[in-house]
């Protein structure tokens, strides 16, 4: 059996190759599962475990394959149609019939269905490239999609399933809010990803996790609770060597040193000043900041 997401650790819906198999081959393997490896992509080998069944219908043995019912054909049509709207770019058509097929499967998928979150996946993915290439507007209903997948997904896929709404988020106009909220999840993700993975090279680049911790760093300082929380996460962040860190450190002291002017905590003040040193010591003399700092 073979799982329909096209769309997951490498790929952004394009064909990766094609194969032909005959059922003959394809028996052989008995029931036992068998990989598939594919060309590497960018310098990752995608592989495919498939399984064969034989069932009996009407006294006569039948190769059955998710394929061959509604939902896998369904599915493989979209993902085809969409891969050809990220190959041929702006052929709109080709992106309203794959968001058909997609939308038709979550129909047929209810709550309760296991590949319900594979589902609402394929249809948000489809929908979100739609939106980055402008031909679609709306990203709200999107970002509730990839929601609902990620409370509904299975916890080996949780992660992918994380960064998923993480590319959605990054799409919205940036508020406090939805910066917070990526933060959060972006830490979340890096805290459980190995480093050296594939996603995790992804969610560190410049325009994932260095994206939002930029503009977390260009909102107005607050002293709420929540917004000193997540100026020490963006802190977390950002690693030694990265080059946000300098700021993150500094809109953090200046958020503290606020704290001690309207609460009078003695903590806050010695907190912003170790934070002030840290950034003095990435300021070593020849710095063009280090007399600021």
């Amino acid at each position: 059996m073979a799982s329909f997401e096209l769309d997951l650790m490498l790929g952004r819906g394009e064909v990766i190759s094609k194969l032909e198999m005959s059922w003959h081959e394809l028996c052989e393997h008995g029931d036992e599962p068998f990989d598939l490896y594919f060309s590497p992509i960018r310098d990752v080998q995608p592989c495919l475990t498939l399984k064969v069944a034989v069932v009996q219908t009407r006294g006569k043995p039948l190769l059955h394959s998710l394929r061959e019912s509604e939902i896998d054909h369904r599915t493989y049509t979209g993902h085809r149609r969409f891969a050809k709207y990220v190959t041929t770019h702006k052929n709109v058509a080709e992106l309203t019939r794959a968001l058909k097929q997609f939308q038709i499967v979550l129909d047929q998928c209810p709550v309760v269905h296991l590949s319900r979150a594979a589902a609402l996946t394929n249809l948000a993915w489809a929908r979100l490239q739609g939106y980055i290439r402008k031909d679609l507007q709306d990203i709200n209903s999107t970002i509730s999609l990839f929601r609902e997948a990620l409370a509904l997904c299975p916890e080996s896929d949780y992660l992918l399933y994380v960064y998923h709404l993480t590319e959605a988020l990054t799409r919205l106009s940036p508020t406090a809010h939805s910066i917070g909220e990526t933060v959060q999840l972006y830490h979340e993700l890096l805290s459980l990803c190995p480093e050296g993975t594939y996603l995790r090279s992804i969610a560190i680049g410049k325009n994932c996790v260095g994206y939002v911790i930029r503009q977390y760093n260009n909102l107005p300082i607050d002293v709420s609770d929540k917004a000193i929380h997540l100026r020490r996460t963006v802190l977390k962040l950002c690693q030694l060597g990265h080059q946000c860190r300098l700021d993150a450190l500094t809109k953090l002291a200046e958020a503290l040193e606020e704290c001690f002017v309207q609460c009078g905590s003695i903590n806050n003040i010695d907190e912003s000043i170790r934070l002030r040193r840290g950034a003095v010591s990435l300021c070593p003399r020849g710095h063009p900041d280090h007399g600021t700092y």
